[in-house]
């Protein structure tokens, strides 16, 4: 009888112990896990640039006048939009960090030298932040020119990082050298006849050479790829997670509403065209300043 009771006593405590253990145990995994659950979806404007040049004679469909990127600072400042980078909605979604009330994204593809000629100053005078996703290629072959310019030159790594290091521009990777259309390849998309695994090679190959001559250069890794012209598929897709990137921007004209990270790798970007007014692009184009 006595034993039988004390016996009991012992699995009570036990149980006791086990229930408070548990207890205890709940509440630090809650508090280590990141709270996404509750976040607001992001509804976000990003807008694509490429080349910026001033020879009225050389301006078309991608290359549009300075005046109006430096147009469209003035009007995102006097509304109350504030530029943002990608890896700022990466870290919203990730961590739950806060990002201002009215977020706008400005990108450019790439990696022209007259980024670093008209841009990057207007960046400046205007204290706002680009993405600038340059090929890597290019960008290595750059430093062997004489002379750049303006209209088909590609920015130097060390111009790059060099706008990188004043916080104002964050690098991405826009492929090593896949921004063509050949072979029936369209950019950094498979092929209908290419094998996962070919195409898994290729892609993570150029995709990393990119990667490394970045962190070589400029000292950091990009988190996001641009796909060149857009095109992706689901295989692509696949294939960037795998490699650890965070994000993919396409080209389709749409405003996004982000609610995980999952929707950030179909980031989608309105192409800025020449001579229209800032007001006319934001509010009649991609309707950025709706209620």
């Amino acid at each position: 009888m006595y034993v039988s009771l004390r016996l009991s006593k012992i699995l009570t405590l036990l149980a006791v112990i086990v229930a408070v253990s548990f207890m205890c145990f709940t509440f630090v995994l809650r508090q280590e896990q990141p709270v996404i659950n509750n976040i607001t979806p992001v509804k976000i404007a990003v807008v694509m640039y490429h080349g910026l040049i001033d020879d009225t004679s050389k301006q078309n469909k991608y290359f549009i006048d300075p005046k109006y990127f430096e147009e469209d600072l003035k009007y995102l400042n006097e509304n109350g939009f504030q530029t943002i980078f990608a890896s700022e909605l990466i870290n919203h979604f990730e961590k739950n960090t806060p990002l201002p009330e009215k977020p706008v994204l400005l990108t450019f593809d790439d990696g022209y030298y007259n980024n670093y000629t008209f841009a990057y100053p207007l960046l400046k005078k205007y204290n706002c932040k680009a993405v600038i996703s340059p090929i890597g290629y290019p960008a290595d072959e750059a430093v062997k020119e004489t002379k750049q310019n303006t209209f088909y030159s590609q920015c130097t790594w060390k111009q790059l990082k060099e706008m990188s290091d004043s916080g104002l521009v964050e690098i991405q990777n826009h492929t090593y050298n896949l921004h063509h259309i050949d072979n029936g390849r369209n950019g950094a998309k498979n092929n209908t006849d290419e094998s996962f695994e070919a195409y898994k090679k290729l892609l993570s190959d150029d995709l990393l050479k990119f990667n490394q001559r970045m962190f070589e250069e400029i000292g950091k890794y990009p988190e996001s790829v641009v796909f060149p012209f857009g095109a992706r598929s689901k295989q692509s897709i696949e294939i960037v997670k795998s490699l650890g990137f965070k994000a993919a921007f396409d080209c389709e004209k749409k405003i996004n509403t982000l609610s995980s990270p999952e929707d950030l790798f179909y980031i989608h970007r309105f192409l800025r065209p020449n001579n229209m007014s800032s007001k006319d692009f934001f509010e009649n184009t991609i309707f950025i300043s709706e209620d």
